[in-house]
């Protein structure tokens, strides 16, 4: 996610250069055939491309706008797990406690909790992860099976969908806790449904990755696109002449061209916002803030540092 104010013309060159190139060779093709091939008449009139301009604008507001929901609920359910991961936390530390009237083993309680929170923790960057689809081996044993017990991690060494697996192993953990005296039942339900939440976010999260936005969307548009940035030279040419400024139309079609390509664009990556671009939910920062939280909570001195922006304001 760009968090800095800057205007960047590197990046803005780099995700527009052929589409500039492009209307730059059809601007000079335009050009060619009016003043140098004699074939003056050949000139769009300027309604037919104010009517794609429209129809274009229309297209691109109503696919960003459900590009941009479609980015803002992935943010809502991340923002979800935040709560729950402090929620789960919470009462793991208040609630698997000392049973006075079972034999539970105090000098385990602290095993017990810092097992289930750093299970959570795995949990976390183990959904990052399988969001993202790109992550090294080495990333992998650094986030998620480092401080898994040795149990657990071999449980889910040879599953697919390890986040899955992790919620599963703390549902059997929280069973285990009861059975050996460190909550009731009734505690045990209200952690459970925790983890049902932060189940629910998984699944919300895997059906926003899992299913594009229509293709029909972007087809249509790229389509309307290509046919406005066709048409405008031969629509601008006539105008720019009568005032002996054919020149005009190489800056001025590049610019409007690239405002609806630069708009175009922008919904395409709105619409995906856990491939790992710029623009996507920093899932890194929203996993190293629970991770910080959760360390804290148990006053752990393992806590990272804190998840800066680069240097090119961008935090992932």
């Amino acid at each position: 996610m760009i968090v800095h104010n800057k205007f960047d013309w590197r990046l803005v060159l780099r995700f527009s250069l052929k589409n500039i190139l492009f209307s730059l060779s059809i601007t000079a093709i335009a050009v060619i055939l009016h003043f140098v091939l004699g074939f003056g008449s050949l000139q769009m009139p300027i309604a037919i491309i104010a009517t794609l301009g429209t129809a274009l604008a229309i297209m691109l507001g109503f696919r960003n706008g459900s590009a941009y929901e479609r980015w803002w609920e992935a943010r809502k359910i991340w923002g979800g797990i935040v709560n729950d991961s402090r929620t789960f936390t919470r009462q793991v530390l208040s609630m698997v406690n000392i049973n006075q009237e079972t034999s539970s083993d105090s000098t385990k309680l602290k095993t017990v909790q810092e097992d289930l929170i750093f299970t959570h923790i795995s949990f976390v960057y183990a959904l990052k992860f399988q969001l993202r689809e790109n992550t090294k081996e080495e990333d992998w044993e650094d986030k998620v099976n480092k401080d898994l017990n040795p149990e657990t991690r071999e449980l889910i060494t040879s599953k697919s969908n390890k986040a899955t697996q992790l919620l599963i192993q703390q549902g059997l953990k929280l069973k285990k806790c009861r059975d050996e005296g460190f909550i009731d039942e009734i505690r045990q339900i209200n952690i459970d449904n925790t983890l049902t939440r932060l189940s629910d976010c998984q699944g919300k999260s895997e059906r926003i990755k899992h299913t594009p936005f229509p293709k029909a969307y972007e087809i249509f548009n790229r389509i309307l696109l290509n046919l406005f940035i066709l048409f405008l030279p031969f629509s601008l040419l006539p105008i720019f002449s009568e005032i002996k400024a054919w020149w005009l139309v190489f800056p001025v079609s590049v610019m409007v061209s690239w405002v609806f390509y630069g708009i175009h664009q922008m919904g395409i990556l709105m619409a995906k916002p856990f491939e790992n671009f710029r623009w996507d939910v920093p899932l890194d920062a929203i996993c190293n803030t629970i991770e910080i939280d959760l360390h804290q909570a148990m006053e752990s001195n393992k806590a990272p540092e804190k998840l800066q922006p680069n240097e090119d304001g961008i935090l992932m």
